[in-house]
């Protein structure tokens, strides 16, 4: 815990007044046009932009939802859906000037308008439909967010003072918006009721994945870095539905850490956590990258007892260095990074990423393993991409490649958003679904004239940079990806798209 947040106000709700209304999106978004699978959005193709979503005016083709809360940059780093079909987006929003940033998040309805008995009234400065968290710190900001069981929304994130370092910050919501204020009730740790601060040392802490039990606890995982420079770990800590650090976990582990908190160490480089999944039967699996002495990172999948304990019959006698428990993959002689992890029906374990070639240029990537942590070899077997069998590259075009999430369809067919780099230098949001042995499914953005293979849809905002964060589906199968668009005058905005499955 750090002492220049211990200082800061106290009461239920510190919530910055931004004081910005939603601005039009055409005052900043001009779409130069919109490339989608089979030639525009009123297409019902798989892949195509839905047209009953977002039809709006504020410049963005029907299928899309832009949103500006000012001035400043809005961006969005990850969505959940809720049982009812809203759309809970999480992220941060930047002061102008960039001098400070807040937790944002956002409820839209099925049709894409903002939910505006969201965040009601609220004090904040922010429209109804948006809650801003103002945390005391100069640079807060949400990086994962999930939705319990009983519809509260806990959103994990970090808060960084000036001049100090990072702690991991969680903050639940009830369903109107409002602070949960029974979770972290009473903390002494310098935050509201309805938030808790988790610091794991005394440097800086960082968190990227959320998962929430079937028993209400939440897991989140990231990264933990030491203050005199050494190399980071990753990270796991488990809290109790009232916000308390679960005790149970990791209990008496010698790794630094207080009981409730795992920290992992691969090696002498940096490994850090991306991802989170949570099995039927309690284990948890991560997913992230551990940096090796010649400085390439792979890929790295972890499996922890519902204690916290490494689960040793994962990866049991592995050659790749890693303790029982722990695999690495390598996709490449480049570096491999791990974004995104979702377990299949039948139990293995898909992990997306990216994979960097010797020419410095990335593909998107997904690797499938078996429950026991073994590469399956059935998924992209023989493929010509230059990755061993039990793993696909996919390129989205001639630039750089980026993969931001992963979800599996009902049907066992997966779809991956990201962004591609094109050849003027800027950025497209892309969509893209592979069949179930890793192969694209050319019935998905078929024939489209975006300049993609079948099997892939780019979406294009306009002459700025577009990219997808994050990616769900709706219970009737529909597609949403949430993401930023940049606009000429640099500032971000957040947008969110519905496709055709």
């Amino acid at each position: 815990m750090h002492s220049s947040l211990q200082t800061q106000r106290s009461g239920l709700e510190r919530l910055r007044r931004i004081a910005r209304p939603v601005m039009a999106a055409a005052t900043s978004v001009m779409v130069a046009g919109m490339i989608v699978a089979c030639g525009g959005g009123d297409s019902l193709s798989a892949g195509a932009l839905d047209n009953q979503f977002g039809k709006a005016s504020d410049g963005t083709p029907d299928g899309i939802v832009s949103l500006s809360l000012g001035s400043g940059n809005d961006s969005a780093n990850s969505m959940a859906v809720q049982a009812d079909g809203k759309v809970i987006v999480a992220g941060t929003s930047t002061s102008t000037g960039g001098s400070s940033s807040n937790i944002v998040i956002e409820r839209f309805n099925t049709d894409g308008t903002l939910d505006t008995s969201f965040g009601a009234g609220n004090s904040d400065g922010s429209p109804d439909g948006v809650v801003s968290l103002d945390l005391g710190a100069s640079s807060d900001a949400a990086k994962a967010v999930a939705i319990q069981a009983d519809g509260k929304i806990v959103v994990a994130g970090n808060s960084t003072p000036t001049g100090g370092s990072s702690n991991v910050v969680l903050a639940r919501l009830n369903k109107n918006g409002t602070l949960d204020a029974t979770f972290g009730a009473g903390n002494a740790d310098g935050t509201p009721d309805g938030v808790i601060q988790v610091s794991f040392g005394d440097g800086n802490d960082a968190v990227d994945a959320i998962a929430i039990q079937k028993d209400g606890k939440i897991v989140v995982a990231g990264d933990t870095t030491s203050n005199t420079g050494g190399s980071q770990n990753m990270m796991v800590a488990r809290v109790n539905a009232d916000g308390s650090l679960d005790a149970t976990f990791g209990a008496g582990n010698a790794d630094g850490t207080p009981d409730g908190v795992v920290s992992l160490s691969l090696g002498d480089g940096n490994d850090e956590a991306k991802a989170i999944v949570i099995q039927a039967d309690g284990r948890i699996v991560i997913a992230g990258n551990t940096v090796g002495a010649d400085k390439t990172s792979n890929i790295a999948v972890a499996r922890l007892n519902s204690d916290g304990s490494l689960d040793t019959d994962f990866g049991v006698g592995n050659a790749d260095g890693t303790p029982d428990g722990v695999v690495a993959v390598s996709l490449s002689n480049g570096s491999d990074k791990a974004k995104a992890v979702v377990l299949q029906a039948d139990g293995k374990i898909l992990v997306g990423g990216v994979t960097i070639g010797a020419d410095k240029s990335s593909n998107a990537a997904v690797a499938r393993l078996n429950a026991d942590g073994t590469i399956d070899t059935a998924f992209g077997t023989g493929t010509a991409d230059g990755t061993p069998d039990g793993a696909v590259a996919v390129s989205f075009g001639n630039g750089d490649d980026k993969l931001k999430g992963l979800v599996v369809q009902a049907d066992g067919k997966i779809l991956i958003a990201g962004s591609n780099t094109a050849a003027d230098g800027s950025t497209n949001a892309v969509v893209a679904r592979l069949n179930s042995n890793g192969a694209l499914d050319t019935s998905f953005g078929q024939d489209s004239s975006d300049g993609t293979p079948d099997g892939v849809v780019s979406v294009s905002l306009g002459n700025g940079d577009d990219s997808a964060e994050g990616i769900a589906l709706q219970a009737d199968g529909k597609i949403l990806i949430a993401g930023n668009h940049v606009a000429s005058d640099k500032s971000s905005n957040i947008f969110v798209a519905r496709l055709i499955n």
